[in-house]
């Protein structure tokens, strides 16, 4: 009988497994889930292989980090494209899946308090949150200023569509994080309300004394 032959997995394979095991690890362990030897324990491979991929553990978290947050805002998007074409319901799919698994999940909870704690320590994470916040906060201010542009106070209410897709973007996370807190303490149709009561707001015209 001919022995199965070793396939080698190609390298870009190999380190999305890796990210994959770190964030199990991370997920499960939290703080503690940092760290080579229990990242390669739940991979199944050898120290050696996760350095042979990542100079360091900060270069594997960061890796993780831009996976997870990209993986996320596609998911999003992925949504708005399949709204009807008017700018507010693009809007509203955005803040709708925003409030929808797998996003809105406590369990995550544990990953990003570890990747926000560590961003302070690390110039690989801070990079990499730069960067995908930066993504995030500019795929809103598109749909929030397609949704205002017509709107009779002008683009944000006078904020400014930036000012005021930086504020729909922090009560975006607040709510999340309020919610995987305590998912008793509000339902994710309130988050949607809430933030669509924002918009709603931005499209009205300032008040004059």
């Amino acid at each position: 009988m001919d022995r199965p032959k070793f396939r080698r997995a190609p390298a870009e394979e190999r380190r999305d497994d890796l990210i994959a095991a770190a964030l199990r690890s991370i997920a499960r362990d939290g703080h503690a889930g940092v760290s080579v030897r229990r990242i390669a324990a739940e991979a199944g491979v050898s120290i050696g292989l996760i350095n042979h991929y990542f100079p360091s553990i900060d270069d594997l978290v960061a890796s993780a980090y831009e996976q997870t947050a990209t993986r996320f805002l596609h998911l999003i998007l992925d949504e708005v494209a399949k709204a009807s074409p008017s700018p507010r319901a693009r809007l509203s799919a955005f803040l709708k899946s925003s409030f929808a698994p797998p996003i809105l999940d406590p369990a995550l909870l544990h990953v990003w308090v570890v990747f926000w704690s560590l961003t302070v320590h690390s110039a690989p994470l801070r990079e990499i949150q730069a960067r995908t916040w930066a993504d995030y906060r500019g795929a809103l201010e598109v749909y929030l200023a397609d949704c205002l542009a017509d709107a009779a106070a002008g683009p944000g209410g006078g904020l400014g569509t930036a000012r005021a897709a930086l504020g729909l973007g922090a009560l975006l996370d607040g709510l999340w994080l309020e919610w995987c807190l305590n998912p008793q303490s509000f339902e994710p149709e309130d988050g949607i309300a809430i933030c669509e009561a924002y918009i709603d707001g931005l499209q009205r015209p300032a008040a004059t004394t």
